[in-house]
């Protein structure tokens, strides 16, 4: 956190800007990972019970594969929500995530 501190305190207002739109960008393309990832998990799960008993090995990595993704999609997510509220509260703004 004193790191954080210490280069707020060096960032100009414009550069402050910014770095608050890309981490608003950065959500949006995290967001997208998301629903695709999601997408896929859905169908992977709806599709490997009427697979062959073959392929059910293989759609049991890419579920846990897709699980995976979905989590780090997730964690991606709420350090941008950290980072987020920190650029907020250096600039004195309130954010809403939503």
């Amino acid at each position: 956190m004193a790191s954080f501190k210490g280069l707020m305190g060096r960032v100009r207002g414009d550069q402050l800007a910014a770095l608050t739109a890309e981490v608003a960008a950065l959500r949006e393309v995290v967001l997208n990972i998301n629903h695709v990832v999601t997408e896929l998990n859905h169908d992977i799960r709806s599709g490997a019970e009427r697979s062959l008993p073959l392929f059910l090995g293989y759609s049991e990595r890419l579920r846990l594969d897709a699980d995976t993704a979905i989590g780090a999609t997730q964690v991606i997510e709420r350090q941008l929500a950290l980072l987020d509220e920190r650029l907020a509260a250096a600039s004195g703004t309130s954010t809403d995530p939503s």
